[in-house]
């Protein structure tokens, strides 16, 4: 074996011949006899070939989990893939920042996109979470109060029909209610809207003293509140509007007739979706940076996966607090997510 340099030239195959500057090593000689098979095309002037990455693992690729997947909307009932906005988790309200390449399927798995699939598919049946908790009335503890699938969307449509006809999308929405499906259609008509939701949960009905700090400290744009708080909000209806949002009408106008109104609105997976708004009473609040859509989808897949794995309840609170989710909105939106 020569201890110089070795020239191999391969016609057609190489722009220019192959310099090894150390001797040469061939396990297996045969080799030589079909085409030169380099790691590194750069090394030998090659075009660069585009690389096939492995497909993401999920939990329907394995027989035992394939029952589980349609538990947690990852299976056969997944919507169809949309159109990609591009960016990825963190990424916040624009893109163009270094976030991750779009992966087929994440757009069916938004929020908003998924619960209008469900409630085509499966209008009336109802989203729910695995756990007996409830209120010392007995009323299950779930942000989507025991609503079918069709009466959130309708709801979360008419009120996306309304947000749409006074704001432009990207405008930040306070919702100032308690628990239950009132915030949960107005939570989803912000995304169906294209609208940053800033949920401020009252204890109860008429509990509306952190209401004007937070408007103060978030300046946004509208306030959705119910018709069944009876104390008035402390917000000056000169700069902030101030709209009144049920099950029934929003704006004065039924419900039915906005939802047939309404018109879809492109929504990319970057748009700021969700502010969390803490309260710390008299001396104001914090409003933190906005989370994505494709964020809270994320969160909810991880959520998801934490229910198929058996996690209680405690624990799946935490694991969404740890990513900047509160109670009220994981529980309005996992639900949707869980139950196909």
């Amino acid at each position: 074996m020569r201890s110089g340099p070795v020239v191999m030239a391969f016609p057609g195959v190489l722009d220019a011949p192959a310099v090894l500057d150390g001797p040469a090593v061939l396990d297996n000689p045969a080799v030589l006899d079909g085409p030169a098979v380099l790691d590194n095309p750069a090394v030998l002037n090659l075009p660069a070939l585009p690389v096939r990455r492995p497909e993401r693992f999920t939990a329907a690729a394995l027989p035992a989990a394939t029952r589980a997947a349609g538990m947690t909307g990852d299976g056969p009932d997944r919507p169809d893939d949309g159109v990609d906005g591009g960016g990825g988790r963190g990424s916040g309200g624009g893109g163009g920042n270094g976030g991750t390449r779009p992966r087929s399927g994440d757009i069916g798995r938004l929020p908003g996109p998924l619960l209008r699939h469900r409630a085509q598919r499966r209008p009336q049946t109802v989203p729910a979470l695995p756990y007996p908790s409830t209120t010392p009335t007995g009323t299950a503890l779930t942000g989507t109060a025991g609503r079918s699938f069709a009466e959130l969307d309708r709801r979360a449509r008419a009120v996306a029909a309304r947000l749409g006809s006074l704001l432009q999308p990207g405008s930040r929405v306070m919702l100032a209610y308690p628990q239950g499906a009132d915030l949960a259609g107005a939570f989803y008509g912000c995304l169906y809207a294209g609208m940053a939701a800033i949920p401020v949960v009252l204890s109860e009905p008429g509990a509306t003293g952190p209401v004007g700090r937070a408007v103060t400290r978030c300046a946004p744009d509208l306030v959705l509140t119910g018709t069944d708080i009876w104390t008035p909000l402390a917000v000056d209806r000169t700069r902030t509007q101030v709209v009144e949002a049920d099950g029934q009408r929003v704006g004065g106008d039924p419900v039915w007739r906005l939802a047939q109104d309404w018109r879809p609105v492109g929504v990319l997976r970057t748009a700021p979706a969700y502010h969390r708004y803490h309260d710390d009473g008299g001396v104001g609040g914090r409003l933190e940076p906005a989370m994505a859509h494709a964020d809270l989808a994320d969160v909810m897949g991880e959520l998801a996966q934490a229910v198929r794995l058996g996690t209680d309840e405690e624990n799946v609170g935490w694991i969404a607090a740890v990513h900047g989710v509160e109670d009220a909105v994981w529980r309005i939106l996992l639900p949707v997510r869980v139950t196909v």
